[in-house]
């Protein structure tokens, strides 16, 4: 048998124990922290404390290792203690590693791997990944083992305070069977120095053992005894029975060309793992002891042995029928912790998402009644502006009439005496024997009596209500004939020509209404053309319409004024060709009335070469 194997073999499994184990005696440190359980009254405390003593366990008794991992993670999960929860996984995760279930192992190694990496925990990620290096080594994957034991390394370089990468060294010399000696020396030394540094006394006996077996290899075995010798005195004083176990299996191993002395060395090992309970060494130390025992010859002895496996084994198989009996229920738990998980969290969500349709709820609630309040509000004032409104309209409406019914007087009282002075005017003018001052004077009077007249007869139309018109079927063409004839004696005032094309067309309008408005457009193009031009009185008919146009070649309209000309008292006014005076109200008069028919009015002009306006009214 290969001793030197089962040394490395036994030191692999050491550093997977050793993240979680202090530089105490292993039954001594259970012993301690199983009598402080009754005193820990914190909940998450009591968690850490199980899986301390689980990991304790880890090398003794897997099935002890197991027992508390699952105690410890059944209470994390009960109160939602993350942290404790992914430190019993880890401890379970190892036990299932020495029963040799590797892939559940590497399931909730790699279970843990993640949750290490949530919590930003970057020794403990470096620790996994170590673990898993050695999961994939026991499965002989050698290449998966090397690259998480590199990755590892990777990993806890990160860390600010390096202990930890004392036995990630140590773990990358073991799982990377294709370094070099000097290799080896460099990492060992890195490891030593590390664990020196920290004083960290577990780790320097495990850089010893393991520089022991690699001069073992270079056949240096002299040199290699001095620092068994070392180990095994430093593990005694310092406690430790696995490390000690692990140095007298060097001893066999240096001497295991005298199977005497071999025997002697492992039946002490043996003796030892018997007192402490490691049960997890005792088949592997026998097997040793019976190949031993073989050689020497002695059949009473190997019978003896013989019967030792047998009972082991009988011992290990009824803990292994235990152990699947715990492992079916903690699977069988898990299942039901995951099912209750998926429950909780459905319901979880439901729950969320019922607060949130209360909070959206009552939003709307607040919402609704805060513009119930604000409409109420703004009812109450619109109430109250809407009957001030109609007080005000009513009060405008009254001051209105009032205003018309005063202007109407007025108008009517001013119309008779005006026009008496305008008729008498006339009458001297007739006379040929007045002076030219009289003649002059008497023109002067006789025009502004008129202009006063048509003022009074503009104010007159502004205060008419168009809206109650009479309407009668008239030929149009006959009123626009009688409209041309009627403002021929202005046109022929300044040698003007008016030219009407139109056919007969009958519409159903007010026909004094539509007469002013022809009227005032005719007057318009007169007054605002030069001596001696052409007036365009024309008339078309459509399917939809009748459009009557009225064409001059005047002084046209500035742009400035083209948006104010049909405004009531209008500042957009000019004096005609010949000086008459524009008063600013004919164009707005005409707009209302042509509104008033259904019809619009609009113009084109351009400044200098006259205006054209037209006058649409619907047909039917």
């Amino acid at each position: 048998m290969n001793l030197l194997k089962l040394i490395r073999y036994l030191i692999l499994f050491l550093l997977f124990y050793l993240c979680y184990s202090p530089a105490q005696g292993q039954t001594a440190l259970i012993q301690q922290e199983q009598h402080k359980l009754s005193s820990i009254k914190d909940s998450s405390s009591l968690v850490n404390s199980l899986n301390r003593i689980g990991m304790l366990y880890y090398l003794k008794n897997p099935d002890s290792c197991f027992y508390y991992g699952r105690k410890a993670k059944t209470m994390a999960v009960r109160l939602h203690y993350l942290k404790g929860e992914t430190a019993a996984d880890n401890v379970i995760a190892s036990a299932l590693f020495l029963k040799g279930l590797f892939r559940e192992s590497l399931q909730l190694f790699s279970k843990v791997l993640s949750a290490s990496k949530l919590q930003s925990d970057t020794a403990n990620t470096t620790q996994v990944l170590m673990n898993m290096a050695t999961v994939y080594l026991g499965m002989q994957d050698t290449v998966r083992a090397k690259s998480l034991s590199l990755l590892a390394i990777k990993t806890g370089q990160k860390l600010k305070k390096d202990s930890m990468m004392s036995m990630v060294y140590a773990n990358y010399c073991i799982v990377n069977a294709a370094l070099t000696h000097d290799s080896i020396r460099y990492y060992l030394n890195k490891s030593q120095k590390i664990a020196t540094r920290y004083k960290d006394q577990q780790m320097l006996i495990v850089i010893m053992q393991l520089q022991a077996s690699e001069l073992f290899d270079e056949g240096r075995k002299k040199e290699a005894l001095s620092m068994i010798q070392r180990a095994l005195s430093d593990s005694r004083n310092a406690g430790m029975e696995y490390f000690e176990i692990n140095s007298l299996g060097q001893f066999a191993a240096y001497y295991q060309d005298k199977p005497d002395s071999v025997l002697s060395y492992y039946n002490r090992a043996y003796q030892l793992i018997n007192a402490k309970g490691y049960v997890y060494l005792k088949v592997k130390v026998l097997k040793v002891i019976l190949a031993y025992t073989e050689i020497s010859g002695d059949k009473d002895k190997i019978i003896s042995v013989h019967r030792q496996i047998e009972t082991a084994l009988t011992a290990e198989n009824d803990q292994l029928k235990k152990f699947i009996g715990d492992y079916i229920k903690y699977n069988a738990i898990q299942d039901d912790n995951t099912l209750l998980q998926t429950k909780n969290e459905s319901n979880k969500t439901k729950i969320w998402l019922l607060i949130f349709v209360c909070m959206i709820s009552i939003l709307l609630i607040v919402i609704i009644y805060r513009m119930y309040q604000i409409s109420n509000r703004l009812n109450k004032q619109s109430r109250e502006q809407n009957n001030q409104m109609k007080k005000t309209l009513g009060d405008l409406e009254q001051s209105q009439a009032d205003n018309t019914r005063m202007m109407k007087i007025a108008a009517h009282d001013l119309r008779n005496p005006i026009g008496g002075i305008t008729s008498v005017a006339t009458l001297m003018l007739d006379d040929p024997d007045r002076s030219e001052d009289d003649r002059m004077m008497l023109e002067l009077i006789k025009t502004s009596g008129q202009n006063s007249l048509e003022l009074v007869s503009d104010l007159l139309q502004v205060h008419s209500h168009v809206e109650d018109m009479k309407k009668e079927p008239i030929d149009l063409y006959q009123m626009l004939y009688y409209c041309v004839d009627l403002m021929r004696f202005k046109a022929e005032a300044k040698m003007q020509q008016i030219t009407l094309q139109a056919a007969p067309v009958t519409l159903s309008v007010n026909r004094e209404k539509m007469w002013r408005v022809v009227s005032n457009l005719i007057a318009n193009a007169i007054k605002f053309s030069p001596t001696g031009a052409n007036i365009l009185v024309k008339m078309t008919e459509n399917a939809n319409h009748v459009i009557i146009q009225v064409e001059d070649h005047g002084i046209g309209i500035p742009l400035e004024m083209k948006d104010k000309i049909f405004d009531m008292f209008t500042e957009a006014k000019r004096q005609g060709t010949a000086g008459e005076q524009p008063f600013g109200l004919g164009l707005a008069i005409s707009k209302q009335i042509v509104e008033a028919h259904g019809g619009s009015i609009w113009f084109n002009s351009d400044k200098g070469n006259g205006t054209t306006f037209y006058v649409q009214l619907p047909v039917g």
